[in-house]
């Protein structure tokens, strides 16, 4: 059975309490997996180094490696900010005018956060999981650079121990796809990020100045 629950009032605003446990839910692992990255980050810190005598190929897979653990760190780090930043929006819900979104109907906690903030809703989301990937990818990589004085036994432990971490991340997409909510996959609802964070922050610009700082990023 579907329920109802109209916007305004106490329903709506248990509705929000809802959606809040939801982001304390995600903000917890997100900070096990982020704790997660920084330990193979200082593991593999010295091996990553390029050196000389690296070939093109090992100094590439170094390089990839080492952004994937920096960048799935950072990723974890900006799911933790939103999820937490969200909750405090989430309870203080009730004390918001309703403006246009009175009279709304959601049917679920996540439906009433994906019509009042899915930008936050996305981000929470999408850094999560994408962060999650590039450590099991950026591990899977690692595992595949041949090391000094690495014995035919382990070269061939290391590579299956990869091929497996590939074929769980392809798993863990197809989970993610199966069981997916509002969107039709991951990549519609990357797709439908790009177009919520476009008309947030390049669109609407005049009303937010300071995301021309964003450009030296993409330079």
């Amino acid at each position: 059975m579907v329920l109802s629950v109209p916007r305004g009032g106490m329903d709506d605003m248990e509705m929000a309490v809802d959606a809040f446990d939801w982001t304390s839910n995600l903000g917890a692992p997100a900070a096990l997996v982020g704790g997660a990255v920084l330990a193979t980050l200082a593991e593999t810190r010295e091996f990553l180094a390029p050196k000389r005598k690296d070939s093109t190929p090992r100094r590439m897979l170094k390089q990839a490696t080492r952004f994937l653990l920096l960048s799935a760190f950072g990723l974890e780090i900006i799911s933790i900010f939103v999820t937490t930043v969200t909750g405090t929006m989430l309870l203080a819900h009730g004390d918001v005018p309703a403006g246009d979104q009175a009279g709304v109907e959601y049917h679920s906690p996540m439906g009433f956060l994906r019509y009042n903030h899915e930008f936050e809703y996305l981000t929470a989301r999408i850094t999560f999981l994408q962060g999650l990937f590039h450590w099991l990818i950026a591990t899977a990589l690692e595992l595949t650079i041949p090391k000094e004085a690495e014995g035919e036994a382990s070269r061939r432990m290391n590579q299956f121990i990869a091929a497996s971490l590939f074929t769980i991340v392809f798993l863990m997409l197809s989970f993610y796809n199966a069981h997916m909510s509002f969107y039709e996959n991951y990549f519609h609802m990357t797709f439908k990020y790009l177009h919520v964070a476009f008309e947030r922050y390049v669109l609407n610009i005049g009303h937010r100045p300071l995301a021309v700082f964003y450009i030296p990023g993409f330079l």
